[in-house]
């Protein structure tokens, strides 16, 4: 894990500044008026693109390894204001969570309802048995989760490439309706505030086009 005491005792500091657990999720009318254009026709920049406007951005590539992307995206977001001085709002940070990592993207009814967990061998720490919610929503100072990494302002983004994947697969399994139903229903069991993308290898490159650096967290 990557260990930052210092953005540590300022992730504490941060969550602790926040009224409430309803505001450790974003904003859905902020979110829904950032996923309105993901998918919109056109070479235009996206609406999540251009709330990128801080001067320091950097997207984080996350693939096979669950809660690594989680944690750097996070701590870069909270540290860089910290240790160079700048304000918050200079330093964007973006997670694109990819492969099977893009599953913390959706809510625990998913997670439950598809096997997610048995398919891919994660373990619930409170029943030691196969996950049926996502364990991955919730973490702390030490291992953030999408919660805290939404509450630190991470751009959290999903594969709608991905997703139909996953529904023509579910769909052969004959268990839920076919591969459309199965779509909109994990449309549907999206996180609030993650930002769906057509497809995430373009919104990676649209992102550095945009002045992202890049960095695969594994």
């Amino acid at each position: 894990m990557f260990n930052y005491k210092s953005s540590r005792r300022t992730f504490v500091t941060h969550l602790a500044a926040l009224a409430g657990a309803s505001v450790l999720l974003p904003d859905t009318s902020r979110a829904a008026s950032l996923s309105a254009g993901a998918t919109a026709p056109g070479d235009e920049p996206e609406p999540w693109l251009l709330a990128l406007t801080g001067k320091h951005r950097t997207l984080f590539h996350s693939h096979d390894k669950w809660s690594k992307g989680l944690d750097y995206a996070t701590r870069f977001k909270l540290a860089y204001p910290v240790e160079y001085g700048v304000k918050p709002e200079d330093a964007n940070s973006v997670l694109a969570a990819h492969g099977k990592t893009g599953l913390i993207t959706y809510n625990d009814a998913a997670w439950d309802k598809y096997g997610f967990a048995k398919e891919f061998d994660v373990t619930d720490p409170t029943t030691k048995q196969p996950a049926t919610r996502n364990i991955f929503i919730n973490g702390d100072a030490d291992n953030p989760g999408v919660r805290e990494a939404f509450a630190a302002g991470v751009v959290v983004l999903s594969c709608r490439t991905m997703l139909r994947g996953m529904a023509e697969g579910l769909a052969d399994q004959k268990k839920w309706g076919d591969a459309k139903e199965i779509e909109r229903d994990l449309t549907a069991s999206l996180l609030p505030g993650v930002i769906l993308v057509p497809a995430m290898m373009i919104a990676i490159g649209r992102a550095q086009e945009h002045g992202c650096t890049y960095l695969f967290t594994g």
